[in-house]
């Protein structure tokens, strides 16, 4: 029989979060439960069974009960819900998502005595988190020390939290995993006419570094270049979005898509000629962590890459290869190497195949989750 793996998160599954699911439909010598604290979304385009679905949210039947008990009884609720489950299951292991999930569940950890496992993705290292107040570094600290084992995207991430105090014998990198078979490739030739395609994908937070792309796209329009922007996404930042396409006239020269399923940006991807992520450091600490599933999703495609030397972001692409990599916050710089990239439209095939080629050999799904199993056996003290 397989091993039974938790695997815990606020929500399952948010559009943004499809790294994730490729994992949890890809295992093959465990199988996962997946916990979640709110109620699955998503459920059409995220297919997991129901029967190893649970919500550890009170039921709205009881809900009245919990308010009256204070807000501390209804947390406490739902950890009991979880260890009913986890026992129910008989689970051998809890896999938290995001820092702040491993924190809630250390209690669950510690009553049903399981090994640990904590994925940081990137948010949860910046200094503060809204959500969790000014408690957040003390309970990450709490974490570090209890937390059996901690996985990283890649070796800047790393670097992170053994700054942040984990000890390093307890970080370890895994790779974000996509189904690069499921994309489909496209070498990317010249285009002597029509307009250029270039791609943004995200959601519009101050990390992502939309205002350089925007400030970057419109020095490019100024030089002459015949380019569209498409982007998909949306966000608290999108008013700024808005307001700065209206004040510099670009409404013919950028796209506002909007939310997309992966089926349908998928599509966008395959036909853009040009993939730019400019991520940033934001204003509260907040950042990529590791890199955004969008540039290896962008270089499976085939489509040359214009970033910033941000956080994994030259860990998990080619340097001067499959993508051309300037410094944050420099839209000036970033103006530059898109030209450089519209000027020499003969390098786009040899980018592309160089970027699928990468993430062929480090970011597939099928050689990933092997490595992910192969770390719970150890934790599990089975042989892999």
């Amino acid at each position: 029989m397989k091993p039974v793996i938790a695997h815990i998160n606020s929500q399952y599954f948010a559009l943004s979060e499809t790294f994730m699911y490729f994992y949890l439909s890809s295992f093959r010598r465990t199988h996962p439960i997946c916990l979640s604290q709110l109620p699955f979304i998503n459920r059409d385009l995220f297919p997991f069974p129901a029967s190893d679905s649970y919500e550890t949210a009170i039921p709205m039947r009881h809900l009245w009960r919990w308010f009256e008990a204070g807000l501390l009884r209804r947390l406490a609720g739902r950890r009991i819900l979880a260890e009913r489950i986890l026992r129910k299951r008989k689970a051998l292991l809890i896999h938290a998502h995001y820092g702040p999930v491993g924190w809630w569940a250390l209690s669950v950890k510690k009553r049903l005595d399981l090994p640990l496992v904590t994925n940081f993705y990137g948010f949860d290292v910046a200094p503060e988190i809204e959500e969790e107040g000014p408690e957040w570094p003390r309970r990450r600290r709490q974490l570090f020390e209890e937390g059996d084992l901690f996985l990283v995207e890649g070796p800047h991430m790393a670097r992170r939290l053994v700054e942040l105090g984990c000890p390093s014998d307890k970080v370890q990198l895994q790779h974000i995993a996509i189904k690069v078979r499921e994309i489909p490739f496209r070498p990317r030739k010249p285009k002597p006419r029509g307009k250029v395609a270039i791609l943004f994908a995200g959601r519009f937070y101050e990390k992502k570094g939309l205002s350089y792309a925007l400030e970057a796209v419109n020095i490019t329009i100024g030089k002459g270049r015949d380019i569209e922007f498409r982007l998909i996404g949306d966000g608290p930042l999108m008013p700024d979005v808005q307001r700065y396409v209206k004040e510099h006239r670009l409404d013919s020269y950028v796209r506002l898509l909007g939310l997309r399923n992966y089926g349908e940006y998928l599509k966008e991807l395959h036909h853009a000629d040009v993939f730019l992520h400019p991520s940033v450091t934001a204003a509260n600490g907040d950042s990529e962590g590791g890199a955004p599933t969008t540039i290896l999703e962008a270089q499976a495609s085939g489509v040359p890459i214009l970033s910033t030397h941000h956080a994994d972001i030259p860990y998990v692409v080619v340097p001067d290869k499959s993508a051309l990599l300037v410094a944050e916050r420099d839209s000036d710089a970033l103006a530059e190497a898109l030209l450089l990239l519209l000027d020499h439209q003969e390098a786009w095939e040899e980018m592309g195949r160089a970027g699928r080629a990468h993430v062929e050999a480090h970011h597939d799904v099928g050689l990933e989750v092997e490595a992910l199993e192969n770390k719970y056996f150890t934790l599990l003290g089975e042989p892999s």
